[in-house]
């Protein structure tokens, strides 16, 4: 008699216990019945979380007080949860009494009370989390467009010195980037690609104009001089904090894989695909381009040009796709004035 009296009262001080979880909780919690889905107990923060009464809540089904958007939606969960036992809504709108909507996290859960099944859904609003996201978003757009416009003005700056390398700049990075589509490289990694790209040529800010646009063979200490603007670009970029390589790919972009590059000589997979990219597409496009001091040889001749040199100077994976891009997508460059 008395093991049965101790375990009477360890039942009732576990349903205590119960009750008073229930009712303190931070999260709304409903009780419903297994089979029909009807509301049996509601908790006081489900209560002032809806503004509807308790009375308003027991004794009716889930999707007939107005709190539930979509009904039928509600009717296929359920029967969902009557067969797994178990179900999850991440972000789930509820109608409160007045009308407003109330985003919010759901997990289910059917198990056994006193031989019978029951069904316990656990409700947390989640209106601050959303908003915080929502402005945490905003804010990374914000930053995004910004670092977008200071790239931007950064590639601008040499118009003023050359307005042909900006052109140049702007057209590798539109083949870049769709190179890099190509080879199937992700979004943010792609604006990587693009925005070195669109600097790669920074460094000559730092070449007198009358190198840049001689007709006549350039002098050792001049092509030094022009060598030097993957450096000099490097030099420029290296204290900006990118969330992408830009420096290291803007002093690579002239790097070859049989070492044959400059300005370190740096060989095969030390050469980081971004640059890789960029130098197929500064070839093309330098190749196949008008500059002041000579016509282009067109896009056939720098087409060539690094299928020769494919597996060699050039990422063999690179210069495949820089083909297909052009024989399968029939890509074309840009047209760019000289202003761009």
């Amino acid at each position: 008699m008395t093991d049965k009296k101790n375990a009477a009262d360890l039942l009732r001080q576990s349903g205590l216990r119960y009750r008073r979880l229930f009712e303190s909780a931070q999260d709304g919690i409903l009780i419903l019945d297994f089979l029909t889905g009807i509301i049996q107990d509601a908790n006081p923060f489900i209560v002032n979380l809806l503004g509807f009464s308790r009375e308003e809540l027991i004794g009716k089904e889930l999707w007939e007080i107005g709190a539930v958007v979509d009904r039928l939606a509600a009717l296929k969960a359920f029967a969902v949860l009557q067969d797994a036992g178990y179900l999850r809504y991440e972000d789930l709108p509820l109608r409160a009494k007045d009308g407003h909507l109330i985003n919010v996290e759901v997990v289910s859960n059917a198990y056994g009370v006193n031989g019978e099944r029951v069904i316990q859904c656990n409700i947390r609003d989640i209106t601050d989390r959303k908003l915080l996201a929502a402005e945490r978003l905003e804010y990374l757009h914000s930053v995004n467009t910004s670092m977008g416009e200071m790239v931007e003005a950064l590639s601008n700056v040499i118009v003023a010195r050359d307005p042909y390398t900006s052109g140049h700049q702007k057209r590798v990075a539109s083949l870049s980037v769709a190179i890099g589509n190509m080879l199937n490289i992700p979004w943010h990694s792609l604006e990587g690609v693009r925005m070195a790209a669109l600097l790669h040529d920074i460094g000559k800010i730092s070449i007198p104009a009358e190198i840049l646009i001689k007709s006549t063979a350039l002098s050792n200490f001049e092509i030094a001089m022009l060598q030097n603007h993957a450096q000099a670009g490097y030099d420029i970029l290296k204290n900006i904090h990118f969330p992408w390589n830009i420096a290291q790919t803007v002093l690579q972009h002239h790097e070859r894989l049989d070492g044959s590059g400059y300005p370190n000589g740096l060989k095969g997979d030390s050469i980081c695909q971004e640059a890789r990219i960029i130098g197929v597409a500064d070839t093309v496009e330098a190749m196949s381009s008008d500059r002041p001091y000579r016509k282009g040889k067109g896009i056939d001749v720098a087409l060539e040009e690094i299928t020769k040199g494919s597996g060699k100077q050039f990422d063999p994976e690179v210069v495949a796709a820089c083909i297909k891009v052009f024989k399968e997508e029939d890509y074309v460059f840009p047209s760019l004035s000289i202003s761009d």
